[in-house]
């Protein structure tokens, strides 16, 4: 009897191990957690990113008035003889003036003297959704003491995921002259540009995928523009200043470059600075849908290209739309599935009249 009392003792004492049932039970309860809360953090992940890159927007926006108060102009963009985008120069009337103060707003982006801001990267004009290497244009880039040959391209962090609106496309010149390349979009021979195509005016006009793309010049961000606000009739509130572009849409070039030419060139007035245009795009395809490069996430060098270069669609990672900045300095995010011909074209031209269903 006290043998069995003993044996009954020691059996309670001694603990009981979880059988496999109860184990595979325990891991697919906690699986079933995981699964339920880890996209709610990616979500909340994504609602801080979307925010930040709002913010980052508002800052341009906020440099983009402060520059129009002191200048009473939009700003440049890839004006003659320096080339420089309009970001470049925005950069006085931005916070971090220790980074800004490196460019050389006299000389050419390819200057020496702008050798250390061209490869400075600046996170103010990225995108926190996006990859944080991209392919980039590397064209004339100035070299820094010491640096070895560049490659045509390379992955970096250094161009801008906010890039200039031009303006419409198709359209006219500003003396009603349709540019080769550039048709009405009923086509024919005796196609005339019916409105409000007739007033979105081009400088000039390609498709073909050698060439630029052309530069349309019926938004507020272009090459040689003299655009004040007041010339922003359709609305300040109503009209795009910069747009989003941090998908992988191809290589784009760094954040300094506004105008490929222009080295060398002494006219401020030289058409060539419409020629090859980086760092602001004309609105011609519906978001996210046309890319410089196929597949675009690839060495350009092994891509077959889409579009020109300044017919990139805008576009970016975030779920469902991108964000944009208005002439105001607000800034909204737009649906991915806005339409083109009745939202967007409009919101790209400044002086269209046209009255548009609101996009956000």
């Amino acid at each position: 009897m006290d043998w069995f009392l003993s044996q009954r003792r020691n059996a309670a004492r001694t603990p009981r191990a979880f059988t496999l049932v109860e184990l595979l039970v325990v891991i697919a309860i906690i699986g079933i957690l995981v699964a339920l809360l880890l996209p709610a953090v990616q979500a909340a992940r994504e609602a801080a990113r979307r925010s930040d890159c709002t913010n980052r927007l508002r800052q341009i926006g906020i440099a983009v008035q402060n520059y129009h108060s002191s200048q009473n102009r939009m700003p440049m963009h890839g004006e003659l003889p320096t080339g420089l985008s309009s970001l470049a120069r925005l950069a006085p009337y931005m916070e971090n003036q220790a980074i800004y103060s490196l460019v050389d707003q006299d000389s050419h982006w390819s200057a020496t003297s702008n050798a250390q801001a061209y490869w400075t990267e600046i996170p103010q004009f990225r995108c926190p959704s996006a990859r944080a290497l991209q392919w980039t244009d590397m064209g004339r880039a100035p070299r820094l003491a010491g640096q070895p040959a560049l490659p045509a391209w390379m992955e970096t962090s250094l161009a801008p995921h906010y890039v200039g609106i031009m303006g419409a496309k198709p359209g006219p010149t500003r003396g009603g002259t349709i540019l080769p390349g550039c048709p009405p979009p009923s086509g024919g021979r005796s196609a005339a540009f019916p409105t409000p195509y007739d007033t979105y005016y081009q400088d000039n006009c390609s498709t073909g995928t050698a060439n630029s793309g052309g530069v349309a010049i019926n938004g507020v961000i272009f090459p040689i523009s003299n655009v004040s606000l007041a010339k922003v009739s359709d609305g300040t509130s109503k009209t795009m200043c910069y747009g989003e572009l941090s998908w992988d849409a191809g290589a784009m070039a760094p954040w300094i470059v506004g105008s490929i030419t222009g080295a060398g060139i002494t006219d401020p007035n030289d058409k060539s600075a419409r020629g090859w245009v980086h760092g602001a795009k004309n609105i011609i395809e519906p978001l996210k849908k046309a890319a410089l490069n196929i597949p675009a996430d690839s060495d350009p060098t092994t891509t077959r290209t889409q579009v020109p270069l300044t017919n990139a669609s805008l576009g970016s990672e975030h779920p469902g739309g991108t964000n944009v900045l208005m002439c105001d300095a607000s800034v909204h995010f737009i649906q991915e599935s806005v339409d083109l011909v009745e939202v967007l074209l409009p919101m790209a031209s400044r002086a269209s009249s046209e009255v548009y269903t609101s996009a956000f």
